[in-house]
């Protein structure tokens, strides 16, 4: 491969990666921006608070963007969350101490496994939604935020 091939594929890769939410920065304040904890940056703004996580920052309705999820659509609104597509079911958004972090348990019937309850992380940018579900394949999934409004009927 020339170089230039090789930058191409690099950058690929790494933009496959970071859209999958694949990169690994766990607790890392130096991990990717997907996966590290918001901090204020120098224009000001700050990371959402926990009430943000619940009654703003993760509300939304929120795209897979991973092609063979059995959830096509992630909604979230307050404290409610209701998933789409061949996973379509009720739950709930518990928000975490930290604001950009929170709890997700769906009330699936019948149950999947690969879907009951997992942590779901708010990017910096506040346009993606990682969650990482308990019992997958260890893949976390990425939800791209779009510009419908959430809503959730009882």
């Amino acid at each position: 491969m020339r170089g230039t091939e090789r930058v191409i594929a690099a950058a690929a890769a790494a933009a496959v990666l970071s859209m999958a939410g694949c990169a690994d920065g766990g607790d890392d304040p130096g991990g990717p921006p997907s996966t590290r904890p918001p901090t204020q940056d120098a224009g000001g703004s700050t990371a959402p608070s926990p009430e943000q996580a619940s009654k703003g920052g993760m509300n939304g309705v929120w795209e897979s963007r991973v092609a063979d999820s059995g959830i096509s659509t992630l909604v979230v609104e307050g404290d409610q969350v209701r998933t789409e597509g061949a996973t379509a079911c009720p739950g709930t958004l518990t928000p975490a101490e930290s604001g950009s972090t929170a709890r997700i348990r769906l009330d699936c019937d019948p149950p999947d496994p690969g879907h009951e309850s997992g942590t779901a992380v708010l990017n910096a940018e506040d346009d993606h939604l990682i969650v990482n579900w308990e019992g997958s394949d260890g893949i976390p999934e990425s939800f791209a935020r779009t510009s419908q409004e959430p809503d959730i009927d009882e």
